[in-house]
C-alpha cells in the first residue's frame, strides 16, 4: 500500500515540476524540488523507490544547482551499486558527469562519462550511448577541440536516427552547426542549423528551435545580416526560453542579444542587456556562463572607453572561469588595452605575454589536436583497411556459403521432382494395373451377364416351344383318352381337377418363359414389357418419364433384371405392400427408381444379399451408379449414362 501511494505522490510531483519548469519561476521550481526531497526524507521506501526519487533529483538540479545534483547522483549511484541494477548505475555515472560539466569541472566529468560508457555498451542501450557521446561531445567543444567534438556529435548523431527519435536528433544538428559555427564554417553551420529547424518544427520542439535561433543570431554577425534580423532571432529565442522556464538557455540567449547590440556599436542597448545576463547568470552559479557574460561587458565597456570598468570585470571573468580559451585570450586583450590606455606600461607587458602564452597555447592545442586527429585518422585507416579485408574475406564467405546453399537447394529440388516422378510413375501404374483388373473383371461380369442372356432366351425357349408344347399337346389328348368310357363321379370329378392343373401349368410355364426374356422387351423395349410385367402384380404401380428412344439390347435387358430383382425382393424380403416404380430416359442418361414401404434393413449390420450383389455388378458392368437408402421403408436409384461405352 505505501508503494502505490509514493507512486502516486511521485508523479504528481514530476507533473508539478514538469510545470513549474514550463509556466513558474524557479522559486515554485525549487519549492517543489524540495517536495520531492521531503518525500524521500519522511516516507519510508524501498531501495528501488529511493533510487527513482534520487534519479529524478539529479536530474532536475542538473540544470538549476550542479553542486546538489552530483550529492543527490552520488547518493543513488551507491544504492544502484548495492542492488545490482547496472542500468541505474550508468545513469547516474552519465548525470553525474553532466552535472560536473554543467559546474564547469571539465576532466572529472569526462571521467564519470567514459566510465558510464563502458556500463552502457555493456547493455546495448542506444538511447544512453547517444546521450554520453552528446555530452563527451559538449566537453570537447568547450575544450576547443572541434574535431573530436563533431566526431562524438555524430556518433550520437547515427544512434539517434535508428532509434528514429527526432527530438534529440534536432538538438544534435543544432550543437553541429554551433561547432561549425565557431570554426568560421559557416556554410557548414547553417546546413545543420537548418535541419534542425526543421526537425524542431516537425515534433514541435520549441526550446530545439530556440537554440537554433540563437547561433543564426550570432552567425548574423559575421555574415554581414541586417542588424532587425539577428535582434529578431535573438529575441524569438529569449522569449521561447522564458516561456518553458528554460533559464540557462535564456541567459545565452540574452548574451547573443547584447552581442548583437555591442557588435553594431549600439553599447546603450547592449549595456543594460549584458548586465541582466551576468546577474541571471550568477544567480543560476554556473561559472562558465558568468564568465561569458562578465566577457561581453567588458568589451563593451572597453569600446566605450571606461577602461578601468573594462578591466574590473575582465579580472572578475578570469577569476570565475579560465577553462575555456577563448574567454581566456579575450580577457587577456582587453587587459592588455585597458592598462595600455590608462598609462600602466608593466601591467600592459605582463598581460600582453600572457594574451602571448594563452595565443601559443591555443595554437599549440589546436596542432596537437590536430596531430592527434591526424594519427587517430591513421590508426582509423588502419583499422578500416582490416575491417575491409574481413568484409571481403567474409562477404567471400558468405557468397560461398550462398552457393552451397543455392547448389544444395538445386540438389534437393531435383532429388524432390525425381522422387515426385517416381511417386506419380508407381501411382500412374497402380492405377493402370487397377484399370486394367477392373476391366478385366468388367469384360468378365459382361460375358457372364451375356452368357447368362443367352442362357435365359435358350431357356426361355425351350421351355416355350418344347415343354410347352408337349404339354399342350397332352391337354389336347386327354379328352380323347376319355372317350366314350363310363367314369364314376369322382373320377371324373378327379379328371377335370387334372386337367385344371394342366391348365396351370402351361400358364406358369408361359409366365416363367416370358419373364425369363421377354418377348415385349426384345419387341417393343422396356416401357412396354416393364408395363406388362408391373401390371401383373397389383401392388406395383410403374411411372415412365421422358423419350421411348430404344437402348442397345443389352442394357434394356440389364435395366429390366434390375428391376425385376428389386420388385421381387420388396415382395419377399420386405413385406411391402405399396411398390413404386419410374424409369427417366433422357438422349444422355437413364435413370430408374424402385421405393416400397416395407421394413427396410440397416445398411451398418446387415450385409448385401446376393440378389443386390448381382444387381451392383450389373450396374457397374455398364458404369452406372448405384445408391440405396433404407428405413422406413426402402429407396433403390440406377443412374447411367447412355454416352459411355
Amino acid at each position: 500500500m505505501k508503494s502505490y501511494i509514493y507512486g502516486d505522490i511521485r508523479k504528481a510531483l514530476r507533473l508539478w515540476i514538469c510545470l513549474s519548469v514550463a509556466f513558474m519561476p524557479m522559486m515554485c521550481f525549487g519549492q517543489n524540488l524540495d517536495s520531492l526531497e521531503q518525500v524521500l526524507k519522511t516516507m519510508k521506501l524501498t531501495d528501488k523507490e529511493k533510487i527513482e526519487i534520487l534519479n529524478d533529483l539529479n536530474w532536475f538540479y542538473n540544470s538549476v544547482d550542479a553542486g546538489r545534483s552530483i550529492d543527490f547522483g552520488k547518493q543513488g549511484l551507491l544504492l544502484a551499486r548495492k542492488t545490482g541494477d547496472e542500468k541505474m548505475v550508468g545513469t547516474f555515472l552519465k548525470d553525474i558527469g553532466i552535472a560536473y560539466y554543467m559546474d564547469g569541472k571539465l576532466d572529472t566529468a569526462m571521467v564519470y562519462l567514459e566510465n558510464a560508457q563502458t556500463i552502457v555498451e555493456k547493455l546495448d542501450d542506444a538511447k544512453m550511448q547517444s546521450s554520453i557521446y552528446n555530452a563527451r561531445a559538449n566537453i570537447y567543444r568547450v575544450q576547443s577541440r572541434y574535431d573530436e567534438s563533431i566526431a562524438n556529435y555524430l556518433k550520437a548523431a547515427k544512434l539517434l536516427e535508428s532509434l528514429n527519435d527526432k527530438h534529440s536528433l534536432g538538438m544534435v544538428y543544432s550543437n553541429i552547426g554551433g561547432i561549425y559555427q565557431m570554426m568560421i564554417n559557416y556554410k557548414q553551420a547553417i546546413v545543420y542549423f537548418e535541419q534542425a529547424i526543421k526537425l524542431a518544427i516537425e515534433t514541435d520542439d520549441q526550446e530545439g528551435l530556440a537554440a537554433a535561433y540563437i547561433s543564426l543570431s550570432d552567425m548574423g554577425l559575421y555574415l554581414e545580416k541586417p542588424k532587425e534580423e539577428s535582434i529578431d532571432y535573438a529575441k524569438k529565442a529569449i522569449a521561447i526560453f522564458q516561456q518553458t522556464g528554460n533559464k540557462y538557455s535564456e541567459n545565452l540567449a540574452l548574451q547573443t542579444l547584447a552581442k548583437v547590440y555591442y557588435y553594431h556599436d549600439d553599447y546603450r542597448a547592449a549595456e543594460p542587456i549584458a548586465m541582466q545576463a551576468v546577474l541571471q547568470a550568477k544567480e543560476l552559479g554556473f561559472p562558465l556562463i558568468i564568465a561569458q557574460a562578465l566577457n561581453i561587458v567588458s568589451n563593451i565597456y572597453l569600446h566605450q572607453g571606461q577602461y578601468a570598468r573594462s578591466i574590473e570585470l575582465a579580472m572578475e571573468s578570469l577569476a570565475t572561469d579560465s577553462t575555456d580559451i577563448n574567454i581566456t585570450r579575450n580577457v587577456y586583450a582587453n587587459l592588455t588595452i585597458g592598462n595600455a590606455y590608462l598609462g600602466y606600461p608593466e601591467l600592459t607587458h605582463e598581460y600582453m605575454d600572457k594574451y602571448r602564452e594563452a595565443l601559443d597555447r591555443y595554437t599549440n592545442e589546436v596542432f596537437q589536436n590536430s596531430m592527434s586527429a591526424m594519427e587517430i585518422k591513421y590508426e582509423t585507416e588502419k583499422k578500416e583497411l582490416k575491417i575491409s579485408a574481413l568484409e571481403k574475406q567474409q562477404q567471400l564467405y558468405i557468397w560461398l556459403g550462398i552457393a552451397g546453399a543455392v547448389i544444395l537447394l538445386i540438389a534437393l529440388a531435383f532429388a524432390m521432382i525425381r522422387y515426385r516422378l517416381a511417386v506419380s510413375r508407381r501411382k500412374y501404374a497402380e492405377e493402370k494395373n487397377q484399370r486394367l483388373e477392373q476391366e478385366k473383371q468388367l469384360v468378365a461380369v459382361q460375358a457372364t451377364l451375356d452368357g447368362e442372356a443367352a442362357e435365359r432366351r435358350r431357356l426361355a425357349k425351350d421351355l416355350h416351344d418344347g415343354l410347352g408344347g408337349m404339354l399342350s399337346a397332352i391337354k389336347m389328348n386327354l379328352p380323347q383318352v376319355k372317350g366314350d368310357a363310363l367314369l364314376e363321379s369322382l373320377d371324373v370329378s378327379r379328371f377335370q381337377t387334372a386337367l385344371g392343373m394342366l391348365d396351370d401349368s402351361i400358364q406358369e410355364l408361359r409366365r416363367v418363359a416370358h419373364h425369363m426374356m421377354p418377348e415385349s422387351l426384345l419387341r417393343y423395349g422396356l416401357k412396354v414389357s416393364l408395363t406388362d410385367f408391373c401390371a401383373a402384380i397389383p401392388t406395383v404401380n410403374f411411372h415412365y418419364f421422358g423419350n421411348e428412344a430404344r437402348l442397345p439390347g443389352k442394357m434394356e435387358i440389364m435395366v429390366y433384371r434390375c428391376i425385376h430383382e428389386l420388385v421381387n425382393n420388396a415382395l419377399k424380403h420386405a413385406e411391402a405392400t405399396q411398390i413404386n416404380v419410374q424409369l427417366v430416359q433422357e438422349h444422355d442418361r437413364i435413370s430408374f427408381t424402385v421405393q416400397d414401404n416395407g421394413k427396410g434393413f440397416d445398411r451398418q449390420t446387415i450385409t448385401e444379399g446376393m440378389g443386390l450383389r448381382n444387381i451392383r455388378q450389373r450396374v457397374e458392368a455398364f458404369q452406372g451408379k448405384l445408391d440405396i437408402y433404407s428405413g422406413d421403408g426402402t429407396e433403390v436409384h440406377v443412374e447411367l449414362e447412355l454416352t459411355k461405352k
